[in-house]
């Protein structure tokens, strides 16, 4: 289950290496030694820069996007004008929604305190009060109607809450997504997210894992053994498993490490998109089911009578995987090479179907 994986510390700094903002999402940790290694951090991005410049490239290219700490912290980077935003968390906890809550301050802050910032006379000071805003942009943070919300185990806070998210909490059963929380009390979907990501900052949740359309699951043994167990004795789980997880039975079984979430949708059009990403969300969740892995694929021979009546756009993606698709690039990374989304990518590689081998890793 996923937890909202909040950071530990959140700072902004100017191109002069002075802290204008720090933030502490952990209570029991002091931020104000944070404060020293701001001009570290800004050092270590001005050789970058100049190195990356005296080569030959733009200064930008040379921006560190991070800084590793050790083995299980990362300092996460962003910039936004004269604005460095700093993030540090565990390694594990990195996503692309950190990535999006710490570009999302920068903007506000920029946005909030733009003038100020002309003026600017040293008094830090000035930006405390937006503290008040980096709890409403954290929960920002997407969560998706399909996710299932499950109440933590370990929780010991004693918090007042409305009757309203008492109601919520009541329907929490680790098996009901939001949508279907939000059907039961006949309130909007969007209402029901809100009140689930102020449980989950308050820390009395879990959600099930987000799964993305470019996602690649790979089966583990005891989905095999799962499958197998409704394979053989049909009979006696027919009345646990009705037509509804029968077909939830189907969408497991076409899972093979190959195929991405959106070519499950493709196979299955008589599940929704939010469907199958509920299921899969669930079983991934339990962690022993599925495991999430990145595809290297290498394009072997292409036969030219396979790609000779493809249109001109298809043949240009074909050539540019020819030529990029040698096992050592995942298809995230082969995406950003060439500037096309990988479903586009993945429709060309399965056309070309035994000329193209994968490696696999996990996600880290």
């Amino acid at each position: 289950m996923n937890e909202i994986n909040k950071p530990y510390f959140l700072s902004i700094i100017n191109p002069s290496g002075i802290c204008l903002f720090l933030y502490s999402f952990k209570e029991e940790f002091d931020v104000t030694e944070f404060q020293l290694f701001s001009g570290f951090i800004t050092a270590i991005i001005k050789f970058s820069e100049e190195l990356t410049e005296k080569i030959g490239y733009r200064k930008e290219d040379g921006r560190v996007p991070s800084i590793p700490l050790n083995l299980n912290f990362e300092i996460l980077i962003s910039y936004n004008g004269p604005l460095i935003g700093c993030l540090v968390a565990e390694r594990k906890d990195y996503d692309e929604d950190m990535k999006i809550f710490l570009n999302e301050v920068l903007n506000e802050f920029l946005e909030i305190n733009g003038e100020i910032l002309k003026d600017f006379n040293g008094d830090i000071g000035i930006f405390d009060k937006f503290k008040d805003e980096i709890e409403r942009i954290f929960r920002k943070t997407s969560i998706f109607s399909y996710q299932i919300p499950k109440m933590r185990s370990d929780q010991n806070k004693r918090i007042s809450l409305k009757e309203d998210f008492l109601e919520v909490i009541n329907l929490i059963d680790s098996k009901k997504d939001i949508k279907q929380i939000s059907q039961i009390l006949k309130k909007g979907v969007e209402k029901i997210k809100d009140m689930i990501s102020r449980l989950l900052w308050l820390e009395l949740i879990n959600l099930s894992d987000k799964v993305h359309d470019d996602d690649v699951l790979e089966p583990r043994k005891d989905l095999f053994q799962l499958i197998r167990s409704r394979e053989i004795d049909p009979e006696k789980e027919k009345e646990k498993y009705l037509e509804e997880k029968a077909t939830e039975f189907e969408l497991l079984n076409a899972i093979d490490g190959f195929k991405t979430v959106h070519d499950l949708d493709d196979d299955f059009p008589n599940l929704t998109s939010d469907e199958i990403k509920r299921i899969l969300s669930y079983y991934l969740s339990q962690g022993s089911f599925l495991e999430k892995i990145e595809l290297y694929p290498q394009l072997l021979n292409i036969d030219d009578k396979l790609i000779e009546d493809l249109p001109d756009e298809s043949l240009a993606l074909c050539y540019s995987l020819e030529n990029i698709c040698e096992g050592d690039l995942s298809l995230a990374e082969i995406s950003e090479r060439i500037g096309k989304p990988i479903k586009e990518i993945k429709i060309m590689l399965n056309f070309m179907g035994d000329h193209v081998t994968y490696t696999k890793r996990p996600v880290k």
